[in-house]
């Protein structure tokens, strides 16, 4: 299947996401907090707040739109790499609209990487964040576009020690929580699918092990305030299942207020190439 490169630039407009604090508490168990993270889970916390990667939910119909429209092959495509920047705190209820688009088609030869991009802003007109992502379409580059640049990573500051590290569960039925979210792809929930696919049994989503690398980087590098979290990305590694206990990592940086940040399962690193700003 070839891509459509005139999808390139298109712009995408996402429905109105209307939600409340049940939207946000679903999404915080989904990545991992609990009966430790009230003001993450219960609405009746005095300082009831919503887990920074929130972001990813209400901008998937864009990037389910802008796969289509690029003729991806969803059997083969993966989850590259995430970003997400925060303009203002995610409000605990209200409605957002998102636009995004198609940034550019990178042919990386056996496979080529589609880059999309979107802009979320509150009712009033208000920026709240922009996301990235990152998706690898195997099977389908060569046709001759521009490779692409690999982005540069800040240098770890010489000698540092790690700024934390901290080892987090995640349960067995973490997929099935975190996919009442809006990621519903069948990988994550039928065994005869992830068997066929070659997976010994159904992964965790990328975007979940996402989310609790979020929440560690809001708790000790933000003193647990998500509005300090400025910006994170990271590239997705290896897989994750659910069950696996994720340890995150991050180490202090040459920049002010960044920090190099990395998850493994064991010895294997899951979540790579993170960046964390803080304000």
């Amino acid at each position: 299947m070839d891509l459509d490169l005139t999808a390139v630039g298109q712009k995408l407009e996402a429905p109105t996401f209307a939600y409340d604090w049940k939207t946000c508490a679903t999404y915080a168990l989904g990545v991992g907090a609990g009966t430790d993270d009230l003001d993450y889970t219960w609405e009746g916390s005095k300082a009831f707040k919503v887990v920074p990667s929130f972001a990813v939910a209400p901008v998937q119909p864009i990037v389910m739109a802008a796969l289509s429209r690029v003729r991806a092959d969803m059997r083969t495509l993966v989850h590259g790499a995430q970003t997400i920047t925060l303009h203002s705190p995610i409000a605990p209820k209200g409605a957002l609209h998102s636009t995004g688009l198609i940034t550019e088609v990178q042919d990386k030869g056996k496979g080529a990487v589609v880059i999309i991009a979107t802009h979320t802003t509150d009712a009033a007109g208000a920026p709240v964040f922009d996301t990235e992502w990152s998706i690898f379409c195997r099977g389908q580059g060569g046709f001759g576009g521009p490779r692409g640049e690999t982005p540069a990573l800040p240098e770890a500051a010489p000698g540092a020690a790690p700024a934390f590290e901290v080892t987090m569960a995640t349960a067995p039925n973490q997929a099935l929580i975190y996919r009442l979210s809006g990621d519903l792809n069948p990988l994550h929930v039928d065994p005869a699918l992830a068997t066929k696919v070659g997976f010994e049994r159904p992964i965790l989503h990328g975007l979940c092990s996402y989310g609790y690398a979020v929440r560690a980087a809001v708790t000790h590098l933000c003193g647990g305030d998500p509005a300090r979290l400025a910006r994170f990305s990271a590239r997705f590694s290896q897989v994750v299942y659910p069950g696996d206990a994720l340890t995150v990592r991050a180490v202090p940086t040459t920049a002010d207020r960044t920090w190099l940040l990395e998850v493994a399962v064991g010895d294997r690193t899951v979540l790579s190439h993170g960046v964390v700003d803080v304000r």
